[in-house]
């Protein structure tokens, strides 16, 4: 085997000094340099080179297939560890010919239809391992009856029901205690505790000026009415839109170092900026028509701000993913409590576990309080651990959200 990867980085070698060889001569029509006697020298010599150690590859290997068709079938049949999908991992049934599996593992297991964990368990598994958090959302099933009947429940969330024991990794590394403190008590049982890099002093960010934005607050946006609009049955709600634009417009003039006039947004980029010290930031809402709201009020052009990286998304588009600060916008502002599916546990859960440094929560606080969800309780600890604020305290804010 030590030979045969020897053989492989002659191969690599050789081919680089060719593509050397091209680079040094761009003046040079490629055709003419291809045709049998139309290259200098010192070309040729490479190109043969490479061309005998090309050919002669297959000798080096046992059993390699000159037929290209088949080579995938080689390639599984001989690898160790295989990548696959829970659906594409029926086709290796033909390939590997039945040959049992040592281990199997599982990723994001909480999120796999119980069906489609059973096609590669079909495979010949002497261990399955599952990976997954069934606090966190659950596998997608449009059909209201099929979601009533279980069938987005996964085998994760089965085997957890079964009273299957389960090993909790219970250190969070990611979230500033104060963004950590109600998911732990709320979703996770107090089971978790709080790494030492997120209890560390230097791990708190100061973005901007004020208590309301901290590692954790509740911002309460008053005079806002969620509307379906032009997005059809999904939600928007015009005011948040207006705040969060505001708040990622201050977020990025704080991270510039000589911020300029600009006609769309107040403010331009400088060439001073670092670009490998951007700022992350995400913004989330349940509702699609929200998120293209905002997406339209920041113009964002390939998901970049000034200073800052900026990403736009669903909850359920955020799953797995982590940001330095995230704003959250609720949407939902009516006068008889109705929250939809923003009651949601899981997806509730998700929203409030991708913040690193800072999580500010966007909401009027009316609606919320009396969903009798969730949500009550949320707004009622962010009261009590005195996180919670009034939007019309900051001024820049309330203007913003007066005109929209």
């Amino acid at each position: 085997p030590a030979r045969r990867f020897d053989y492989l980085d002659e191969i690599l070698r050789s081919l680089e000094a060719f593509g050397k060889l091209l680079r040094s001569e761009p003046e040079r029509p490629l055709g003419k340099l291809f045709l049998k006697n139309g290259g200098w020298p010192e070309f040729q010599e490479a190109r043969a080179l490479c061309l005998n150690k090309l050919k002669h590859l297959p000798d080096w290997f046992d059993l390699l297939p000159s037929d290209s068709s088949k080579i995938e079938d080689y390639i599984l049949n001989n690898a160790t560890i295989i990548l696959c999908t829970a659906a594409s991992s029926f086709n290796l049934r033909r390939v590997r010919d039945f040959k049992p599996f040592e281990l199997l593992v599982i990723d994001e297991a909480a999120q796999l239809k119980e069906c489609e964990s059973l096609i590669p368990l079909q495979l010949g598994i002497h261990r399955a391992v599952l990976i997954g958090d069934e606090c966190q959302l659950p596998a997608l099933v449009k059909s209201k009856l099929s979601a009533e009947a279980g069938f987005g429940r996964s085998l994760f969330e089965r085997l957890c029901l079964l009273g299957h024991p389960k090993h909790l990794l219970d250190v969070q590394y990611r979230m500033h205690p104060e963004i950590s403190k109600f998911p732990i008590s709320s979703f996770y049982c107090r089971k978790v505790t709080d790494g030492p890099n997120v209890l560390h002093r230097d791990y708190e960010r100061k973005l901007l000026d004020g208590p309301m934005y901290g590692p954790y607050s509740f911002i309460n946006i008053q005079g806002g009415i969620e509307s379906s609009g032009m997005h059809g049955t999904s939600l928007s709600n015009a005011a948040e839109v207006a705040a969060v634009t505001r708040i990622v417009q201050r977020l990025s003039q704080g991270m510039l170092q000589l911020p300029k006039y600009s006609a769309a947004f107040g403010f331009v980029c400088t060439e001073s900026v670092d670009t490998r010290s951007k700022l992350s930031v995400g913004v989330v809402s349940p509702y699609k028509a929200q998120v293209r709201a905002i997406q339209e009020s920041l113009a964002l052009e390939h998901d970049k701000y000034c200073g800052l990286s900026v990403k736009i998304r669903t909850v359920d588009g955020f799953q797995g993913a982590e940001e330095d600060v995230v704003i959250f916008s609720a949407v939902r502002a009516n006068t008889h409590g109705s929250v939809g599916f923003l009651s949601d546990q899981r997806r509730t859960n998700v929203a409030q576990t991708r913040a690193k440094h800072c999580f500010w929560i966007l909401g009027d606080a009316a609606t919320l309080s009396s969903s009798r969800t969730v949500w009550q309780k949320i707004v009622a600890d962010a009261k009590e651990r005195g996180c919670f604020y009034d939007g019309n305290d900051d001024k820049d804010l309330c203007a913003v959200v007066s005109v929209a």
